[in-house]
């Protein structure tokens, strides 16, 4: 069951959460993103550590809000690291806040983790294993599953505290008491649904704090309330390391283990490497995956004070008389606070180096010194990225030097090979760079121009207006009269004008082309006039020439119409 995804619309591709994942639990293949559930020991890391909130958990919320509007007994099992993550002037206005929001019942989580801590001790004055580690931390307790598994039979096989109080409120309230825990820790949720039976729910600070806030409830502003079961002193510490809590352990129980707290992922996996090798023995370790155990745990409250005044603050509640007593007994089994721990499947077949190999020249990593390692990935070496690529969780594409290479590559083959005469200039507008093209337009003799004034090849102003002008580019058409050639100029301003870049395309020849073409056109005009006005003068001689053939034409048939009348006339006459 997943209980982080994706919103692929929110993520950026930064990597980021894939560098801090400590199990390297996080696919990014063609655009695409996924969290690999069977790697993932739901530490937290990667949704704690993403910038644009791209990664969300699994929420419960509305399953409690829905239990405690339907009128079932909904009881709180509260992390006593509550102190240190909410601004409260006391302890017990987080239990009044509670109450308010509609839990029936309001304990600390310290009552379980005293009942583990019995159990503990168990363990150590019987002193079989030559390592012991305690089994609070459920991420702690995956890692191991997952990747230390020779160090399995060091763990201590008891329930953590949030299972064990889960057990304990069952049995005082009944079975069908819905048992809600809250606390800082995402893979809170993933245990309640490996173990069932005990928790019903997991919320985190966060979503308890947007619950409080969307009812309008300010717990510093309330009355304070006794918690409904006092707790122990140890107990309470657990959030800071508090399972071996006390100091006398190695006196008063076992002398043969030296006690360690270790916390951070970090030294998490160099303890549990050790052990693995057998390069250790005689310790007796409480590993906590989150850095300042569960003060800094993935899901405080977004205004929650800092890992330091959390500390202070826990210390003060640690410390506080109130609402504390000698631990009370309870019903619950030593069997059923019993658990056992199993190595998880490996996913992957073995690395076949072979394939390994022919991908790492795939990456152009053809030797060790090619291996940058630079960790931008997410993948702390280019082996580790290889590996992946081979199992199909990262793209052979997504390595940050391959692809400055590339780049690099590209913007030199462009810079060398343009048509364009290209100079790059220092804020004093001396040319620090140039390309062939602008030694073949601009230098014909070919001197090193390096230092040089521009202003020494380029006759015009436009390095004097971009200096002056508030536009990053300038691009305009200059002619320069001492080689007498025409050029577009494009002048780019670039760090706020410590570089400039020039870019000089050659249109002479359009220049010189369009010109005669005007003067063809031109003429063609002209001629088209001469033509136009020849027409116009044989036009006018044609017709003036039809008239005066048509009056001598018309006098004459009127001449000889006139007389064949008079004819016609006589001879009627003389009938």
């Amino acid at each position: 069951m997943k209980f982080i995804e994706f919103d692929h619309n929110k993520c950026d591709e930064c990597f980021k959460c894939l560098r801090v994942c400590p199990t390297k639990a996080i696919a990014f293949t063609n655009h695409s993103r996924h969290i690999i559930d069977e790697l993932c020991i739901k530490c937290g890391l990667c949704q704690m550590h993403c910038a644009t909130g791209a990664l969300k958990i699994q929420l419960d919320l509305r399953t409690v809000q829905s239990a405690i509007h339907n009128g079932a007994k909904v009881v709180a099992s509260l992390a006593p690291s509550f102190a240190g993550a909410f601004k409260l002037d006391e302890a017990g206005q987080m239990a009044t806040a509670l109450k308010r929001l509609g839990f029936s019942v309001v304990e600390e989580t310290a009552r379980g983790a005293e009942m583990t801590s019995l159990e503990y001790e168990k363990y150590i004055i019987e002193g079989k294993s030559e390592n012991l580690i305690t089994s609070c931390c459920p991420s702690s307790n995956y890692l191991i599953e997952h990747y230390f598994q020779a160090a399995l039979p060091s763990v201590i096989p008891v329930v953590s505290p949030m299972i064990a109080h889960g057990k304990d409120l069952k049995i005082r309230y009944g079975n069908d008491a819905f048992v809600v825990f809250i606390g800082p820790c995402l893979a809170k949720k993933a245990e309640a649904v490996d173990l069932p039976g005990s928790i019903d729910a997991v919320i985190t600070f966060k979503e308890l704090s947007q619950w409080l806030a969307h009812e309008h409830i300010i717990p510093s502003n309330l009355d304070a309330t006794d918690f409904d079961t006092p707790v122990t002193q140890r107990g309470r510490a657990y959030p800071m390391g508090g399972s071996l809590w006390r100091g006398d352990l190695e006196s008063r129980i076992n002398p043969k283990y030296k006690y360690l707290h270790i916390d951070g992922i970090d030294d998490c996996k160099s303890f549990l490497s050790a052990v693995v090798a057998g390069e250790i023995t005689g310790y007796c370790a409480e590993i906590n995956i989150c850095s300042g155990s569960c003060l800094g745990g993935p899901d405080m409250p977004d205004e929650s004070p800092n890992l330091y005044k959390r500390m202070s603050l826990m210390n003060t509640h640690i410390n506080n008389k109130c609402s504390m007593s000698e631990y009370a007994p309870c019903d619950v089994t030593q069997e059923s606070l019993m658990r056992t721990f199993v190595p998880k499947n490996n996913l992957f077949p073995p690395v076949n180096d072979n394939q390994i190999s022919e991908i790492l020249i795939k990456m152009e990593k053809y030797s060790e010194t090619d291996q940058l390692n630079c960790g931008a990935c997410g993948y702390s070496s280019c082996y580790d990225k290889a590996i992946a690529i081979s199992r199909g969780l990262s793209d052979i594409n997504m390595c940050l030097d391959s692809l400055r290479k590339k780049a690099e590559s590209l913007q030199s083959i462009i810079f060398e090979n343009s048509p364009n005469a290209i100079c790059i200039l220092d804020g004093e507008f001396r040319i620090q760079e140039v390309n062939p093209s602008f030694n073949r337009l601009l230098n014909a003799s070919k001197i090193r121009l390096k230092h040089w004034p521009i202003a020494a090849l380029v006759e015009d102003s436009i390095f004097d207006d971009i200096k002056n002008s508030m536009h990053e580019h300038i691009g305009k058409k200059i002619y320069l009269e001492s080689i007498e050639r025409t050029f577009y100029a494009n002048v780019v301003k670039i760090q706020n004008g410590k570089i400039y870049v020039g870019i000089f395309t050659d249109i002479t020849e359009y220049e010189n082309s369009r010109e005669e073409f005007e003067r063809v056109k031109s003429e063609t005009l002209i001629t088209c006039q001469q033509v136009i006005d020849k027409q116009m003068r044989i036009a006018q001689e044609i017709a003036s020439l039809l008239g005066e053939t048509t009056a001598e034409t018309k006098v004459g048939l009127n001449k000889l119409k006139k007389l064949v009348i008079t004819n016609n006339s006589d001879l009627s006459g003389g009938d």
